[in-house]
């Protein structure tokens, strides 16, 4: 029976319980649905969903599945339980049961411990070539390798002289070789007689199978680099490259697959923090964040930020953003980042430059639920802003809201980030003693510090396929989450816990409740400067902008007075009395006279020279015209005025000045005026459009999350469904069934009996040896013929196994 369609039956035999294991732990094999269980056993089988499946296995789940994959590729049947126990040298730590059983549970492997387990479906190319850094077996070498597989036969005669008389077949001789390398005693006499040099060279090659001669050997070693190659201890790849065969490397392992098994987390911490001092630094990074936040919104409703034609922020604009605001580019370029990322930012399509949107939105949030929308939108955020300024394969470098810094993988390493920080913190907080003796109650106890290097060594335990990507990215979420205040002092803090575990909305009003409330007044100075004594509220601060200009950093900002700023506020429809007026209200003291004089003095030139709006215009040469024109009572109707003896002007648009001209008998011709500038982005009355619902932030987060209800439902759809998993077979089982056949007599080394259509629709069959299948291409040998050849595997109907058939001797 196919292995599918036992698979089938296995998936079909399991109750319910487990079926909702599987389908939580998995969820991509019902996303889609399926509708009967044996298209759920051919995607269980595939390699896409095996490839998620294991990039969320731990490192000891991991060791136990190339364990496994490498003892089946030794063609003795399922690997038992004696087996598998083998493969560690330093013995299990656990029962194997034990340890297997969540492998049996997501259907990575199958079988029993009386049975013995076997990968499933396309497990061992997921994998890779070298599981478990070995390389490949003998016979899978001689297959790849022509010269390699002459050499087996020389190799097994120089190996054991008792089969020097005897003709070898490659098969015959790869089992000599591997008989030796197998036997502890036969493996130490065989090294026992090698150059000196030549343990040096293995060893070298032990964790990695593939390597340069010259570093696999170093200098003075090239005779024992020839004696190992004449012995097919190791196979020559090229002129430089060797690669180390699957025995070899085990016996290279006291005969094991791996040392020991790593069942171990690494939750060990290296110091520890005061939780005072860890809330008070997050507290402050979470009340500088906003404030920055709310500084980039005033800088870039003021001047729009324009993009490159290639896409992103420039580094000039970025420069212009860093210093407005008095921070790094890293950070700049993060603010933009995230303010785009909760849509406090949208690209205008019509001039290609980021504007502020739902800034009074955000303006109307009280401070928690505005770091709660800064925390959300960078959970779900899919780039990594952390790489900006990093270089591309082309020599360019990543841009500010560039494709460069996509990842749609960042929340997942986000949330396991969070994972991972809260199982380093798990230990209870721990009380100290300081030398000054504090009073109790006063905050002495003491929390693990999440060093960098605690932070990766224990997410790329959880997930060891995923090692280069954890590697790259959690350095600079690190950072990130260190300002958004969800650590602090490296330590994770309550609110990062809370966020850790779903509880946004006990997040966001501990934050609230813990931040400082904004200030309404500011200090004025005889300097024409004023004082903001903390973080003053947004609609105050958005107001004082309009008639000072803010200078330095941090919460307490000094805004300047001058005669340009004045002028700025009154070109707003502002006076002098309305700006003294606010002044009066919310500053501490009097409003100095000094900054009365300059407000009133700017404010009384101000009107010497104005500038007016005007939609259209029309020039007239005939004055006689423009009377009858200003006459006529319907110019009054849309402003019409006269600006100069042969000038009209309106507020109305020229087509409506076009449209008065010929209703009163008149030919206008209308003069073609440069593009007027784009309208800013609309700001939304409310609140509601800026907070992300639940339902949308869960699915964000974590798209091939499935609820209760989808579980339910594919359950009810494969126990109702008519076709039984062994009765006829789907399209899309069909190919996975014919694939997976092909692969086995790859494995197996056998003759197929495959039937294909050819170009005109015709059924041919052939009797072929497969030698490999990827890309939508099969490889095969024509014994008959003698020559080899590529036939697509969508023209392939039907393939079978010829039994007793090996490919070659």
């Amino acid at each position: 029976m196919s292995e599918i369609r036992a698979l089938a039956h296995q998936l079909a035999g399991m109750g319910d319980g487990e079926l909702r294991g599987l389908f939580t732990a998995r969820p991509d094999l019902i996303l889609p649905p399926v509708r009967d269980f044996a298209a759920l056993a051919a995607r269980a089988s595939s390699r896409v969903g095996l490839q998620r499946a294991v990039e969320n296995v731990t490192r000891p789940q991991l060791q136990l599945l190339e364990a496994v994959v490498v003892l089946d590729g030794d063609d003795d049947g399922p690997v038992t339980l004696e087996r598998l126990e083998g493969a560690f040298a330093d013995g299990l730590p656990h029962p194997l049961e034990a340890l297997v059983a969540p492998l049996l549970e997501r259907v990575l492997i199958v079988g029993s411990g009386r049975e013995g387990f076997t990968p499933v479906g396309a497990l061992p190319e997921v994998l890779g070539p070298y599981p478990a850094g070995l390389g490949r077996s003998l016979t899978t070498l001689a297959g790849s390798l022509p010269r390699y597989g002459a050499a087996l036969i020389r190799a097994a005669a120089l190996v054991d002289p008792a089969v020097a008389t005897r003709t070898l077949t490659r098969t015959a001789a790869a089992g000599v070789l591997e008989n030796v390398m197998q036997d502890p005693a036969l493996w130490d006499r065989l090294m026992s007689s090698a150059p000196e040099g030549a343990g040096a060279v293995l060893s070298r090659l032990r964790a990695a199978p593939v390597g340069s001669t010259a570093a696999a050997g170093g200098a003075g070693t090239a005779s024992a680099v020839q004696w190992l190659v004449d012995r097919c201890l190791l196979a020559p790849l090229d002129a430089v490259h060797v690669e180390l065969p699957r025995s070899v490397g085990i016996a290279l392992r006291d005969h094991a697959v791996f040392t020991s098994l790593e069942s171990t987390p690494p939750v060990a911490v290296d110091r520890t923090t005061r939780i005072t001092l860890r809330d008070n630094a997050a507290l402050s990074a979470i009340a500088e964040t906003l404030r920055l936040v709310s500084a980039l919104l005033a800088t870039v409703s003021a001047s729009p930020v324009t993009t490159l034609r290639s896409g992103g922020v420039g580094v000039r604009e970025l420069k212009r953003v860093r210093e407005r605001l008095a921070v790094g580019d890293a950070e700049a370029a993060w603010l933009l980042e995230l303010t785009a990322a909760v849509g406090l930012l949208a690209l205008d399509p019509d001039d290609s430059r980021w504007k502020t949107a739902h800034r009074d939105a955000w303006e109307r949030l009280d401070r928690g639920a505005q770091w709660l929308l800064l925390v959300q939108g960078w959970l779900t955020l899919d780039r990594a802003p952390a790489l900006v300024g990093s270089s591309l394969p082309d020599g360019t470098s990543i841009n500010a809201l560039a494709a460069g810094a996509s990842r749609p993988d960042a929340p997942m390493v986000r949330r396991r980030m969070l994972a991972v920080t809260v199982a380093l913190s798990a230990s209870d907080p721990v009380e100290e003693a300081p030398a000054d003796d504090p009073p109790a109650g006063s905050g002495s106890a003491s929390v693990p510090v999440l060093t960098e290097a605690r932070v990766i060594a224990l997410a790329t335990w959880y997930q060891p396929r995923l090692t280069r990507r954890l590697t790259r990215l959690l350095p600079g979420m690190l950072g990130e989450a260190a300002a958004l205040g969800l650590t602090g002092g490296g330590a994770l803090t309550d609110a990062g816990r809370a966020i850790a575990e779903g509880r946004f909305d006990e997040a966001a009003h501990g934050v609230g409740s813990a931040l400082p409330e904004p200030v309404a007044h500011v200090v004025l100075q005889a300097d024409l400067t004023a004082v903001a004594p903390g973080y003053l509220q947004p609609g105050l601060a958005r107001a004082l902008l309009r008639v000072a200009t803010p200078e330095g950093q941090g919460p307490a900002t000094i805004y300047r007075f001058s005669a340009d700023s004045i002028r700025s506020a009154l070109d707003a429809g502002e006076d002098a009395a309305s700006i003294i007026a606010f002044l009066g209200r919310h500053a501490a003291t009097a409003v100095p006279q000094a900054l009365t004089y300059l407000i009133e003095d700017t404010a009384s030139r101000h009107r010497g020279m104005q500038v007016g709006r005007a939609g259209s215009y029309v020039r007239i040469e005939d004055e006689a015209i423009v009377a009858a024109v200003l006459a006529d009572p319907r110019a009054a109707r849309i402003g019409v005025h006269q600006l100069a003896p042969t000038v009209l002007v309106s507020p109305g648009s020229p087509q409506e000045l076009t449209t008065l001209l010929r209703d009163l008998g008149f030919a206008p011709a209308i003069e073609t005026a440069p593009a007027a500038e784009s309208t800013p982005v609309r700001e939304p009355d409310s609140t509601a459009s800026v907070l992300m619902p639940a339902d949308r932030l869960r699915a964000r987060l974590d798209p091939w999350s499935v609820g209760e209800e989808e579980i339910a439902h594919q359950l009810t759809s494969l126990r109702s469904s008519r076709r039984g998993p062994g009765e006829g077979a789907a399209p899309a089982e069909d190919v996975v069934v014919g694939l997976e056949t092909l692969r086995s007599a790859i494995r197996s080394r056998r003759r197929v009996r495959l039937g294909t259509a050819d170009s005109r629709g015709n059924h041919e069959l052939q009797v072929l040896v497969p030698l490999s299948v990827s890309g939508g291409r099969l490889r095969v040998f024509d014994p008959q013929r003698q020559v080899e050849k590529v036939v697509s595997v969508h023209r392939i109907m039907d393939v079978e196994i010829l039994e007793g058939s090996p490919a070659d001797g």
